[in-house]
This record gives C-alpha cells, sequence and structure tokens, in this order.
C-alpha cells in the first residue's frame, strides 16, 4: 500500500508541473542565441562645456579671468623685420598684410588706414629704400616695449590716443635713418602693435626725431 501511495503522488506531482506553465499564461519563452545586433553602450550624460571668460593682457586678482599668452620678444621683432624689410623692398603688399583694418598715422587729427598707406607710398617714390639692402636699419637688441598699463606715468612716454588697453608700445631705435642726405627714417620707430585675426599687427606708426 505504501508503494502505491508514493506512486500516486508521484505522478500528480509531474502533471502539477506540466501544467504549470499553461496556467501562467501559456508557457515559457526560452532564447538560444544572443541577437546579431551590436550592443549600444549605456547612456552617459554630457554637461555643455563651461563659458570661458574673455581673454585679456590683465585683470584684478578676483573673480574668475582668461589671461592671454604674454607676447614674446621674437612676435615683436618678427613685425618690426618685416615693417623694415617692406620697405627695403618698396613692397606696398607686403606692408599692407601688416596692419589692422583700422591702423591709423599717430598723432593725426582724424587720420585714417587710407592715409598711414599714402605717407608709406609717398616715401617709398621719394626715396631709394632698396639703398638699404645688407645695412643694420634697426638696433633691435635695443627695443623697448610698454603696455597701455604702464604709459602716462612718471618718466613714462605719453600714452598715443590711438592706443587701447590690450595694445603694446613699441620703440625701435633706427640704426641707419639717412643715407647722404636722405631721411629714409626717423631716428626712432614707433609702432604700435593690436591683435588681429590671431596675430600681431600694425595699428599705428610714427617716426620719431632726435631734438
Amino acid at each position: 500500500m505504501g508503494r502505491i501511495r508514493r506512486s500516486k503522488i508521484s505522478r500528480a506531482s509531474a502533471l502539477t508541473l506540466a501544467l504549470l506553465p499553461v496556467a501562467c499564461g501559456g508557457g515559457f519563452d526560452t532564447q538560444t542565441e544572443f541577437p546579431k545586433a551590436p550592443r549600444h553602450p549605456d547612456g552617459v550624460a554630457l554637461e555643455p562645456a563651461p563659458a570661458m571668460p574673455t581673454t585679456r593682457d590683465h585683470a584684478p586678482a578676483r573673480g574668475v579671468v582668461a589671461l592671454r599668452e604674454p607676447l614674446a620678444d621674437t612676435a615683436v621683432e618678427d613685425v618690426i623685420r618685416a615693417y623694415l624689410r617692406a620697405f627695403e623692398r618698396e613692397d606696398e603688399p607686403a606692408l599692407l598684410q601688416l596692419i589692422t583694418q583700422d591702423a591709423v598715422p599717430l598723432g593725426r587729427q582724424n587720420g585714417t588706414r587710407q592715409m598711414l598707406v599714402e605717407l608709406w607710398r609717398v616715401k617709398m617714390r621719394s626715396f631709394e629704400y632698396q639703398r638699404l639692402a645688407g645695412l643694420e636699419i634697426a638696433r633691435l637688441d635695443e627695443v623697448e616695449r610698454r603696455s597701455w598699463e604702464s604709459l602716462g606715468g612718471p618718466n613714462e612716454p605719453a600714452k598715443p590716443a590711438e592706443m587701447r588697453p590690450g595694445d603694446l608700445y613699441v620703440r625701435v631705435p633706427i640704426a641707419t635713418p639717412r643715407l647722404g642726405a636722405e631721411q629714409l627714417f626717423g631716428d626712432v620707430l614707433i609702432l604700435i602693435l593690436r591683435r588681429e585675426e590671431g596675430r600681431l599687427k600694425i595699428a599705428g606708426q610714427a617716426d620719431e626725431n632726435a631734438s
């Protein structure tokens, strides 16, 4: 009797297990292989890049500021050399590439870019700058440079009205201002340098003669 009871229980249990999936929803779905589509990575929340403040050359020691990289001496000398080389070759297109869109002659009331270019044209028509070839024109080891903030103080040159914050004031002693009776340059070349289109360019120019 005991064996018959166990046999009935076993058959009833088996029947219950067989019918269980049907009662729960019609059977289990099985997956025999992984999907062939590539798996996409989990989503990542991206934060927008932080807004950077406008770059400047000087700033008070407070808040968040972005300072420009200081101008290297070589960058200033490259502009000086290019300016003098353009005159030596009497190359007006090369001079035009060196000046900003708002370049002016310094110390001229209502000066304009066209006025500055015309002054240079008159010089190149009047003198033979090509005679300077092979000569030392400027004393680059004596070049003086000052920021907008430093000008106008005691024992400092006056701040040109055409100069802006961030500009550079450059004084270049000229080694060969004359050839014979011809005054090719002033004794000192004055340049106002300004960044434009990622480059250092001439925003103002004047000549000074020794008194």
